[in-house]
């Protein structure tokens, strides 16, 4: 596992020393499916998602139709702001049914941690973080996000998360990441 994600990490890293292509921070060689979601093809043949921008309702059906499709073995989080909270519950489903893993490379904020937490294996870059606070509909969004949490064993972090308003930002760095058992593993 760590050899495949620092096998892209290093092939996203290089691509983003350069002027990312729509402002998009992934190689060249990945394809485009829709959603922000792209597929990254590996030397070996097998191939990881990348998630490269906001979580959309749309997000979720490409990365559910890729699924069907491809022998994908993780998820790679370039960087996200988040975003809508349902579609993020629906991929991180889907990633723990799949038992597929999840890795940061630059930020992964709001929605998208709902993601992250749902790899078997969560694996953090060493400058990477995760950001959260509360839903903008704290009430609603406390009562679906809750549950979900609470299945992956993290009902404290989100309670604590919710702490923090809409408007603000709680910024996890990757050894907090790896402290609170957000991330299994930071790569260097």
């Amino acid at each position: 596992m760590r050899k495949l994600f620092l096998g892209v990490l290093i092939s996203l890293g290089l691509s983003a020393c350069g002027a990312p292509v729509n402002g998009l921070l992934v190689s060249p060689t990945a394809e485009p499916v829709g959603g922000n979601l792209f597929v990254e093809t590996l030397g070996d043949g097998g191939q990881v998602l990348v998630l490269d921008g906001e979580i959309t309702p749309e997000t979720a059906f490409y990365f559910q139709t890729i699924l069907d499709q491809a022998d994908a073995s993780g998820l790679l989080i370039a960087q996200s702001p988040g975003g809508n909270l349902l579609a993020a519950h629906q991929i991180g489903r889907a990633i723990a049914k799949n038992r597929m893993n999840t890795a940061v490379l630059v930020s992964c904020r709001s929605a998208c941690v709902d993601i992250f937490i749902a790899g078997r294996e969560r694996s953090i870059a060493e400058d990477a973080e995760l950001g959260l606070h509360a839903a903008s509909d704290p009430d609603f969004g406390f009562s679906i996000d809750q549950p979900y949490w609470r299945s992956f064993g993290f009902g404290a972090v989100n309670e604590a998360a919710y702490k923090v308003p809409f408007g603000d930002i709680w910024i996890i760095e990757a050894d907090r990441a790896k402290a609170l058992r957000l991330a299994t593993e930071i790569l260097g």
